[in-house]
């Protein structure tokens, strides 16, 4: 992980700033990176991260996504759909 630690209350977007503060509440780690920051899994650093949009074009279909892709998670290493999450396997 690189960057600084963000807080989920510092999204200017109020439906994304809710699931990310729901995921935070699970052990999540919320950190600096690419265009607003990255949310990474409690699992470890090999496991799933999710890119964050600081200003996505529809607030409520990020949120989703990014609900949708942290409830995958923990996932088998051999999952077929792994790859989904955010980052490659190889």
């Amino acid at each position: 992980m690189v960057g600084r630690d963000l807080n989920p209350s510092d999204h200017p977007r109020k439906e994304v700033r809710r699931v990310l503060e729901k995921w935070a509440g699970r052990g999540w780690k919320l950190r600096k990176e690419g265009h607003w920051g990255k949310l990474y899994c409690p699992c470890g650093a090999e496991c799933t991260t999710i890119p964050v949009s600081g200003s996505p074009r529809n607030d409520g279909a990020h949120a989703r996504r990014v609900d949708r892709l942290a409830s995958r998670c923990p996932l088998p290493p051999d999952a077929p759909n792994r790859s989904l999450t955010g980052r490659s396997r190889d």
